[in-house]
């Protein structure tokens, strides 16, 4: 009887070295198809309270509009006269030294009601009463407001 076959020698060398091709994060990868979706895309240039909400206007000012998600209404009393406050939006404007100087004299507790009142110069007394019954997911997101206005300024020649 005779054999036909081959005999095939393996040899596993565990210490040979085998360079294997070399990926990194710093790799760019270019979407030549477009079709990714702003929420698909991760800026990692900005933490996420740098960044304003979804919702937010930029205005060419620089003052930026914030559609509440759950508007609020309530009654105010100015001159003698009572009228019914909506607020469906907030317009914050860029804070100076004189408003830095105003929230950090306040209390703790009231520094971030000053600062929305101060940066929407809407008046202390309504911005008290209005932060108490705006939603948390709205105050968080007027937040976001405030800080993207210490992160970012207008861009110099540099």
């Amino acid at each position: 009887m005779t054999k036909i076959g081959r005999t095939t020698h393996i040899d596993l060398d565990e210490d040979a070295l085998v360079e294997a091709p070399k990926v990194s994060s710093e790799d760019d990868i270019v979407n030549e198809d477009n079709d990714l979706d702003d929420n698909d895309i991760v800026d990692e240039d900005a933490g996420d309270l740098d960044k304003l909400p979804r919702r937010a206007i930029v205005n060419a000012d620089g003052t930026v509009i914030l559609p509440l998600l759950y508007p609020k209404t309530f009654a105010s009393k100015k001159d003698g006269k009572i009228r019914e406050r909506v607020f469906k939006q907030l317009t914050f404007h860029r804070l100076t030294g004189a408003d830095q100087r105003a929230i950090a004299a306040a209390s703790e507790d009231m520094m971030n009601v000053v600062a929305f009142a101060r940066s929407t110069k809407i008046s202390q007394a309504v911005m008290n009463k209005l932060f108490d019954k705006m939603d948390a997911a709205d105050i968080a997101d007027c937040g976001r407001v405030l800080n993207s206005f210490l992160t970012s300024g207008r861009k110099t020649g540099r």
